[in-house]
């Protein structure tokens, strides 16, 4: 994550723009640490300064960075070159040339608006090399696919190969993240080819109890899911926990398209597995859970630091900061194998309001903001 050290930090009189950027507002520093609201070409994200051994080391906060390095980095010369004074250490350098390319998805919230409104999307799990992303989306030019990949050089490679394709889009969120973002029934299908197989950590894997749920959720009545694998430890797994659904299971079933690694694999005779499952007679959420309130007002009096730990959801507040007349909260919630992590803003007498990401309707999610309710309200 880039980073610099100073010896000073001036006065941080908000909110001022600088070029592009803007800073909007601050925290009252907690424990040494200070929050800096900040915003550059529709992205935001808190920049963090911490103050030790008399020194400043100012960063991007993790939980609300952003998939675009360059305007991070941006962003934090903007600040060094405002607000600090004899710089001690930098790791990171601004280069406009590493600036993602147009189709990549920068931020969770745009990967959601963006998803959520096209009526033919396709999501790829790990797309490495991209081969099957960029077929799909040459040959099938009335759909749109969206791939997840969080190792970098493939996300950059496959981003220019794909840079004259109007239906492509990339993102580097994990991926049992970003799933969260999608609205009920969005999805035609989902890709999940070689993931890693994690025979020795299962917990690990991409696929999981959760994940299932997560796939009937997005899906649309007949939508699919599917997972090609030279494991078949993995495709047995996956096919217990889809095994109520309808589902085809193939081995060495012959493919359109064969990645790199599956080409290597099968001069080594290795096996490859298909597991293919279908979403019939969608499943209505509990709809007394989806009808609760999510946003409401926090009594300030009862608001505190808080850690409960349920059956199959957690809740902590981690941190709470003064902001002006406001207080913003720093949440970890949800299902314990794949939390979220939230700031709220909460103004006295008000609901409060999500910063940065939008909150993701999923049963454990709202259990948790259920259990929240009861604590603070």
């Amino acid at each position: 994550m880039p980073n610099f050290k100073a010896k000073y930090i001036k006065n941080l009189t908000l909110p001022i723009s600088v070029g592009e950027v803007e800073f909007k507002f601050k925290t009252k520093t907690q424990l040494g640490k200070t929050l800096v609201y900040t915003s550059i070409n529709n992205s935001s994200f808190f920049i963090e300064l911490n103050e030790k051994n008399n020194e400043f080391v100012v960063k991007i906060d993790k939980l609300t960075k952003i998939t675009d390095l360059a305007l991070m980095q941006k962003a934090l010369e903007a600040f060094e070159k405002t607000f600090c004074d004899e710089i001690i250490s930098k790791a990171y350098h601004y280069n406009k040339f590493k600036e993602l390319a147009s189709n990549v998805i920068s931020s969770p919230k745009d990967f959601k608006e963006l998803i959520n409104s096209l009526d033919n999307a396709y999501l790829e799990i790990g797309f490495g090399s991209g081969r099957h992303l960029l077929y799909q989306a040459k040959n099938n030019p009335q759909n749109t696919y969206i791939g997840i990949e969080i190792h970098k050089p493939s996300l950059i490679q496959v981003s220019k190969l794909a840079k004259d394709l109007n239906n492509i889009y990339l993102l580097d969120f994990d991926a049992r993240i970003a799933i969260k973002e999608l609205n009920n029934s969005c999805l035609n299908g989902i890709y999940l080819h070689f993931p890693v197989p994690w025979d020795d950590a299962p917990y690990r894997r991409v696929v999981s109890n959760e994940f299932k749920n997560e796939c009937e959720r997005v899906l649309k009545e007949n939508g699919f899911f599917e997972l090609r694998s030279d494991s078949l430890m993995y495709a047995e797994y996956t096919k217990n926990i889809f095994s109520d659904l309808d589902y085809d299971y193939f081995k060495n079933k012959d493919a359109r398209i064969i990645s790199k690694y599956e080409s290597r694999w099968l001069k080594m005779n290795k096996d490859i597995y298909d597991f293919v499952c279908y979403v019939r007679n969608k499943k209505n959420l509990n709809q007394e859970i989806i009808n609760q309130k999510i946003n409401f007002k926090i009594n300030f009096n009862k608001l505190n630091f808080i850690k409960h730990i349920d059956e199959d959801f957690f809740l902590k507040i981690s941190r709470i900061y003064e902001c002006d007349n406001a207080k913003i909260i720093q949440i970890a919630y949800g299902g314990f194998d794949t939390p979220s992590s939230s700031y709220l803003l909460c103004k006295e007498n008000e609901e409060f309001e999500f910063l940065f990401h939008d909150f993701c309707p999923n049963t454990l999610n709202l259990k948790a903001f259920i259990k929240l309710k009861e604590f603070l309200q």
